[in-house]
C-alpha cells in the first residue's frame, strides 16, 4: 500500500518472550500481578500466557502493544523497574524475545468481564468498502488504539450488506468511554461521515 510521503502507518506489533521459571505457583502469581501492571502502560493490547505442552515452568508470554514505541519502553519498565522485580525473580532461564507486525485492529486476546461494543451500520450510497476499510485503519491507528483500555478493533461483513464494526476493551466502562471519545474527533467524524448507524450494543465477555 503506498503512504503520502513523510506519513508512516504504524501496525500493532505482537511480542512474544519465552523463559523458564523456577516454581510455577510462585511464578503464576507474579505473571499476573505483571500482567495487571502492564495493563496500565500505554499502547498495551492484551497479554496471553502460555505454558509448555509438557511441563508448566516453560513459558511463553504473547503481547500486543499498539507501537514500537509501547513495545520498547514496556521492556525497558520490565527489565528495571522494582514493580516488576518479583516476576523477573522467578525467571531462571531467558529464551528469546521477537516483534511480529499485526493487522491495524490488533489481535483482541479477550479474556473474561473484559468489555466489548457492537456497532451495526450500512454505507451511505456511493461508498466503497475501499474507502470505508481505509478510514476504519485510520481512525483505529490515529485515535482509537491510543485510548486507555483499547485492546482491538475488527470490521465485519454481513450477508444482508450491513456492516459489525466490532470493539474490544478492557472493561465495559472502557468500551463505553472509547466509544465517547469519538465525539469531536476529525478521524472519527470522518469515518461516520460514510456509514448509515443502525445500532449499537455494550456487553462484555462471558
Amino acid at each position: 500500500m503506498k503512504h503520502r510521503k513523510g506519513h508512516h502507518m504504524t501496525h500493532p506489533l505482537l511480542e512474544i518472550v519465552t523463559y523458564q521459571v523456577g516454581s510455577a505457583g510462585e511464578a503464576d502469581a507474579q505473571r499476573q500481578c505483571a500482567k495487571e501492571i502492564a495493563a496500565g502502560f500505554p499502547g498495551f493490547s492484551g497479554w496471553l500466557p502460555l505454558a509448555d505442552a509438557e511441563t508448566r515452568e516453560r513459558r511463553a508470554d504473547l503481547v500486543v502493544w499498539a507501537t514500537p514505541e509501547a513495545a520498547a519502553e514496556a521492556a525497558r519498565k520490565v527489565g528495571s523497574d522494582d514493580d516488576f522485580a518479583p516476576f523477573r525473580a522467578t525467571i531462571s532461564a531467558f529464551g528469546a524475545m521477537g516483534h511480529f507486525c499485526l493487522p491495524a485492529g490488533g489481535l483482541p486476546m479477550m479474556q473474561a468481564g473484559e468489555g466489548m461494543e457492537l456497532g451495526r451500520f450500512r454505507l451511505r450510497p456511493g461508498v466503497t468498502e475501499e474507502v470505508l476499510r481505509e478510514a476504519h485503519a485510520r481512525m483505529i491507528e490515529r485515535h482509537l488504539s491510543r485510548q486507555a483500555g483499547w485492546r482491538g478493533q475488527r470490521l465485519a461483513k454481513l450477508e444482508d450488506g450491513s456492516w459489525l464494526d466490532l470493539a474490544f476493551a478492557a472493561t465495559p466502562g472502557h468500551a463505553r468511554a472509547i466509544c465517547e471519545s469519538w465525539a469531536g474527533n476529525a478521524d472519527c467524524c470522518a469515518f461516520l461521515a460514510l456509514i448509515e448507524p443502525i445500532s449499537m450494543e455494550f456487553g462484555g465477555i462471558a
